[in-house]
């Protein structure tokens, strides 16, 4: 209708006919002054809440560079990067230094390197060999060893021809012997061992293998409270301990644990066997034995699964379920079904072993050396099989087995029919622990790689050594102020968005200037929020750290942090401990979610990460200003349908106006032709 309108308008125009003014025209003209102060009005707003949002995006965008630049203060090894050399790196290397490794020199010896055991069956002609004429067979697979206990022995250095007294010291027990003067360093033995109290002493007191020192040999294996003591008026005496005492816990056998279960031979029942891990079921079926449902069970899936074998007691109305490796039960079998109820009743109870093996029963059903490899896999002892072909003769095929490394991986396995594992032929290596020399220590392991010797680093022990070998481990701990300083830069560049988001400078030049003017209660909130956190106390303190301000940082009278970069190198230089308990609470790889204390650090992270989650003020804020945007968004769209609906009108009424015109033109015309018509006819 608006374009018919609009083409008769300018139709009548054109041809000089009607008012002669240019109503398509003046009818936009009118709209607009509506319209246009409106629409700017309502732009200004969806403007505003554009470069709301993008301030929001970038304040949050901020706020996760502050936490990232927290998160990398809140780990122990992230404040230090730590390297480590070896002498030797075809003996000993190191694999990994974490940032908490301490500095220094460390000096190892290596004499002997861990192992695990290997061993081989007899030879097989093949792969599907019978090895016991077609039928199952069990293998009991012992894995452990039972260890003894070490006697404790210190050796002390002397000198031979001295004056001197002797006091001699176990910790509870001294001995003394006045000063006096000797010529040899076993002179001196003989004193000590007749000296009141020698007797009480925890060691006897002799002289060393090269007879130029004194050995301190504990009388009962174990570990040693304390260090002995050796002084005198004479030299000085460095004590070094070769042998370390070694205390182990009193041999336990373990047992297998075996239960008793009443059945019924004659019903229809369904079977559910449990030992509270894994579950075996068997649908309802009709029973006239104990052997068919005992059958049944071991013939279901999951069987082989379950920690027990179940099987017939020996009168035939019952059922027995026997462990398969020894050990207290944690978890009661269950054995239920739909016909007769079950009584379980222990017969034998389950016992752990105690510095002793722990024994495994091994079912194989198929009795051939892939069997007897598969049913030694399957039983998940430590223990791995592997079928070999050696390719030698007629009977080519050989099983493997190879326990874990270190003698607590020592392994026995008998059966019937013998496989030769145990025969003194087919042993391949023994297992054996490796032993070392650590800055006059004496260490064993049961792996080649030691994690526990130099805190923070893991080494690892390639061949043995005649010599001493060093490692050196060297830290740079200017990462701790490369990231501190990085903080700070950071936290300080929010606090510029911060003021360039609610200035109300009109001839900022800054694209987002004044975005945030209308919410500076939020940045407030902020500020406040920040530099409470930032500059609060520690959840862990130690010794007078207890804050970032005791380590260099400030605020200056314009909120901005300031790092005072000589009185963080005087704190590093003393106290370098006590600020990484402060910000990390010594601890690695934290998160948002842990619960006990995290130090300073992490725990500012977490703060920061509330302003800016799913709850959190920025998002809620942004969240808001979206919805105000869209409203907006909508004014103006009904804006411009209703200025189109007022556009019409205007054309309708003006192409009625000029319709008007049109007509009394018409009739102007009309009678101005017969007014000179008649007034012809009175002329003439």
């Amino acid at each position: 209708m608006t374009e018919v309108s609009n083409v008769a308008n300018t139709v009548l125009t054109t041809l000089d006919i009607g008012s002669g003014i240019d109503s398509t025209k003046l009818a936009q003209d009118l709209t607009d002054a509506i319209k246009i102060p409106q629409k700017n009005t309502i732009q200004g707003k969806i403007d505003a809440s554009e470069a709301a949002i993008s301030a929001y995006g970038l304040v949050k965008f901020q706020l996760n560079a502050l936490k990232g630049s927290f998160e990398k203060l809140n780990d122990a090894n992230e404040l230090a990067t730590s390297a480590g050399t070896s002498s030797d790196n075809t003996k000993i290397t190191i694999s990994s230094v974490a940032g908490t490794a301490a500095a220094g020199a460390y000096d190892f010896t290596i004499s002997q390197l861990a192992q695990n055991q290997r061993v081989t069956s007899d030879q097989y002609t093949s792969k599907t060999q019978s090895l016991n004429s077609g039928s199952a067979f069990d293998i009991s697979l012992a894995v452990g060893t039972t260890k003894t206990a070490v006697t404790a022995v210190y050796n002390a250095t002397a000198t031979g021809s001295e004056t001197t007294t002797l006091v001699v010291g176990d910790g509870t027990n001294t001995v003394s012997v006045a000063s006096a003067t000797y010529t040899s360093i076993a002179a001196q033995v003989t004193a000590i061992q007749a000296a009141s109290g020698y007797d009480d002493l925890l060691f006897t007191v002799g002289l060393n293998s090269d007879s130029d020192g004194i050995t301190f040999t504990y009388k009962s294996a174990g570990s040693v409270a304390s260090t002995p003591t050796f002084t005198g008026t004479g030299s000085a005496h460095t004590i070094t301990n070769p042998t370390v005492g070694l205390s182990v816990a009193t041999p336990v056998t373990g047992v297998a644990a075996e239960y008793s279960v009443t059945g019924i031979a004659a019903e229809t029942t369904t079977l559910v066997v449990s030992d509270g891990n894994t579950s075996v079921s068997v649908d309802s079926a009709a029973y006239t034995s104990i052997s068919q449902q005992v059958t049944a069970i071991q013939g279901a899936i999951g069987y082989s699964n379950l920690q027990f074998t179940v099987s017939a007691n020996s009168s035939g109305n019952g059922f027995k379920l026997n462990y398969k490796t020894t050990g207290a039960i944690v978890n009661t079998p269950i054995f239920t079904g739909t016909g007769s109820s079950h009584s379980i009743a222990v017969t034998s109870t389950g016992v752990t072993a105690v510095n002793s093996p722990t024994t495994t029963t091994i079912t194989v059903d198929s009795d051939t050396p892939a069997g007897v490899v598969s049913a030694i896999n399957s039983a998940k002892t430590g223990v791995t099989a592997t079928l070999v072909d050696t390719g030698l003769g007629s009977n080519t095929y050989k099983i493997v087995l190879a326990g874990q490394t270190g003698s607590d991986g020592t392994f026995t396995l008998t059966s019937s029919p013998d496989l030769g594992f145990h025969d003194a032929a087919n042993s391949l290596q023994t297992a054996q622990d490796s032993i070392l020399d650590f800055e006059g220590l004496t260490l064993t392991r049961s792996s080649n790689t030691l994690t526990d010797v130099i805190e923070g680093t893991s080494i690892n022990l390639i061949s043995t050594s005649s010599s001493s070998l060093r490692v050196t481990i060297s830290n740079d701990i200017s990462t701790l102020k490369t990231n501190l300083v990085n903080m700070v830069t950071s936290y300080n560049d929010l606090l510029a968005l911060f003021d360039e988001f609610t200035s109300s400078d009109i001839e900022l030049e800054a694209d987002l200037a004044g975005a945030l003017s209308e919410d500076g209660s939020m940045v407030r909130f902020l500020k406040n929020k920040l530099r409470e956190n930032i500059f609060g106390e520690s959840s862990t303190p130690s010794g007078s750290i207890s804050a970032l301000r005791d380590i260099g940082l400030s605020v200056n009278e314009y909120g901005v942090i300031v790092f005072k970069e000589a009185t963080y190198d005087s704190v590093i230089s003393s106290q370098y401990s006590d600020v990484v308990t402060m910000l990390t609470a010594d601890t690695n790889n934290q998160n948002l979610y842990e619960i006990s204390n995290k130090g300073l650090s992490q725990d500012i992270a977490t703060a920061i990460d509330k302003f800016t989650d799913a709850t959190g003020v920025v998002t809620v804020r942004e969240a808001g200003t979206k919805i105000v945007l869209t409203d907006h968004e909508n004014e103006l769209t009904k804006l411009e349908a209703r200025m189109e609906k007022v556009y019409e009108r205007y054309l309708m009424q003006f192409g009625a106006m000029e319709t008007l015109m049109a007509t009394l033109d018409s009739t102007k015309d009309y009678l101005t032709s017969q007014f000179e018509t008649l007034s012809k006819a009175y002329d003439s």
